[in-house]
């Protein structure tokens, strides 16, 4: 039986935090400093992105830890929402007059009313909340915590950045221990996310959503145009950086709107490119000179956190953590021997990082530097999986050897949905909640992207591979990255013969397997190899056009029918589209 709420030591303490107040919220649970649970609220009510308060989620990380919200000591938000209304205000007040047109719109400010109405909604749904305590964690504080708290490190130097939190973009910290100090913060709107995301409308993809086709894009773009871009940033000392205002007008408008380039930027590059208007080659230009002034930011703002702090491993989040180019850019060229990226470097991720920020700097708890990993999501067993195939009348089998079955089929060029264990926290599909395919035929690659993907053809995709062999294949710039956040060149010998995860670069964002970590996704990958002779498989979302990932079993099988998938794997079984 739970003890009563309140009369716990710190290290039993039910800790409830909450990414709310932005895109991709989500909902964490510790006890104590034992991360029990994490998920984002899209996986559950189904809108990709979901802005709604985490309530699902919530009552999913109840459920799987077996208690009740009434068990629950704490609820921790990732904002300040007192910083943030003050933030928004001098910031209108900076920017006057052009300013005025953001009250059209006063989320940030309609924030802090809010949050009243988030508790009264806690409470409708699941009852009394007077015995809770609750807290706020500066939203880049968050960051900073779900990186330094979840790497292996003892000491790091911490790099946050996105387009802002509160009113920062960006900041520098350092983590030792269980305790994190932060250094410096750079102010909004001097923003290398907000300048991505407002070239990223400029190209005529959706903000917070279409920066990473912008990121696919730019393997597209000429290396001659790739410094065109050097006007918008001026990198600073300190690690400090300007962004040329005449170009952007992101500042002064409605949050979330379109149209924060500027007439002096469209003169320059063009004008805005209407939504599903072909792409040209300047285009591609563009995003090829994004991406690499993206790339210099990045190094600068690492280079001046080495020469600071002196350290030699350096950990980072922040929605600018998922850029994979920028990431290798870090880690090659930022001047640290190691880099830990959040793999939920998105503001979901921020749930977990207030939790464990109160945790461990609140409460004072001990940290055992160990990597967390990023299977934090709900599980179903072997029950849930057959009745889900028994609902849909759908015909299954359990091979005596699932690896082998699969790998057998895959190297048939057949295209085969998996779903196994613990669902993935961040945005990324790492082998639970995957779509796979033989890497090798380019065909594989163009109908993942028309047919079952249905989304734009320039779009690459990852390869998974045992990590004691990545760099036969690929150039690693270190020898194992689980979480599909670095691009690597992909070996020039093995770039026909992995036609379908070499990007036109000649790169890819590769991800590594261990077998100790991952046995069954291990033994897929040398199964396929005994098939194929290659031990690498390409991994995608399993999910179709503008949907989240699958959750449940009984979505995969809708998503497996509705995508045109050729074989599906609930667990232990399998089964093949009629």
């Amino acid at each position: 039986m739970t003890a009563p709420s309140g009369s716990r030591p710190p290290a039993e303490r039910l800790i409830l935090g909450l990414a709310v107040f932005s895109h991709d919220n989500a909902a964490a649970l510790l006890r104590g400093t034992e991360v029990l649970f994490a998920a984002e609220q899209e996986r559950f009510d189904r809108v990709r992105h979901s802005r709604a308060l985490p309530l699902d989620a919530v009552e999913a990380a109840l459920r799987h830890a077996g208690v009740s919200f009434a068990d629950l000591d704490d609820v921790v938000i990732n904002y300040d929402p007192a910083r943030m209304v003050w933030g928004y205000l001098r910031h209108i007040w900076r920017y006057l007059p052009r300013s005025l047109r953001m009250l059209c719109e006063p989320r940030r400010y309609r924030n802090v009313l809010r949050l009243r109405g988030y508790r009264a909604a806690l409470g409708e749904r699941f009852g009394d909340l007077s015995h809770l305590r609750w807290h706020a964690v500066g939203h880049h504080l968050a960051h900073a915590a779900s990186a330094f708290f979840r790497s292996g490190f003892e000491r790091a130097a911490v790099l946050t950045s996105d387009a802002l939190g509160e009113f920062d973009a960006a900041g520098f910290a350092l983590g030792e221990g269980n305790r994190l100090r932060v250094l410096a913060s750079l102010p909004y709107p001097h923003s290398l996310g907000a300048v991505y995301s407002a070239v990223t409308d400029h190209l005529g993809f959706e903000i917070y959503a279409g920066e990473g086709k912008v990121m696919g894009l730019a393997g597209y773009g000429r290396p001659e145009p790739a410094r065109a871009l050097d006007g918008a940033i001026r990198c600073q000392p300190g690690g400090r950086f300007e962004v040329n205002l005449d170009w952007f007008r992101y500042h002064v408008m409605p949050f979330v709107h379109e149209g924060w380039t500027t007439p002096r930027f469209a003169a320059r590059f063009g004008p805005p490119r209407p939504r599903g208007a072909p792409l040209r080659d300047r285009h591609a230009d563009l995003a090829r000179a994004l991406q690499d002034l993206s790339d210099r930011v990045t190094v600068h703002l690492c280079r001046h956190l080495r020469e600071t702090t002196g350290l030699a491993d350096l950990c980072y989040a922040g929605g600018s953590a998922l850029n994979a180019y920028g990431n290798t850019k870090a880690l090659t060229e930022g001047g640290f021997a190691r880099l830990f990226v959040q793999p939920a470097a998105n503001d979901g991720g921020t749930a977990l990082g207030a939790a464990l920020y109160h945790a461990h700097q609140t409460l004072g708890l001990p940290r055992e530097p160990r990597e967390g990993g990023t299977f934090l999501g709900p599980a179903f067993g072997e029950d849930a999986c057959e009745e889900a195939l028994r609902r849909a009348a759908v015909p299954f089998l359990r091979p005596p050897d699932l690896a082998a079955a699969v790998a057998a089929r895959l190297a048939q060029g057949r295209v085969v949905g998996w779903f196994q264990g613990r669902l993935e926290f961040g945005p990324r599909a790492l082998g639970h909640r995957s779509i796979l395919a033989d890497p090798r035929p380019a065909r594989l690659r163009d109908r993942l992207n028309a047919e079952i993907k249905r989304r734009e053809g320039f779009r690459p995709f990852a390869p998974m591979v045992p990590v004691e062999e990545a760099d036969r294949f690929f150039a690693m710039p270190a020898r194992d990255l689980p979480y599909m956040l670095f691009i690597v060149p992909v070996r020039p010998e093995w770039r026909e013969r992995l036609a379908a995860i070499t990007h036109v670069d000649g790169t890819t964002r590769v991800q590594t397997v261990d077998r100790a970590a991952e046995p069954l996704t291990w033994a897929l990958l040398r199964a396929f190899e005994r098939e194929s002779g290659v031990p690498v498989l390409l991994n995608t979302s399993f999910n179709g056009p503008g949907e989240p990932i699958v959750c449940t079993p009984a979505e995969a099988v809708a998503s497996w029918r509705r995508n045109g998938l050729d074989d599906l794997v609930l667990g232990p079984f399998l089964t093949r589209n009629p």
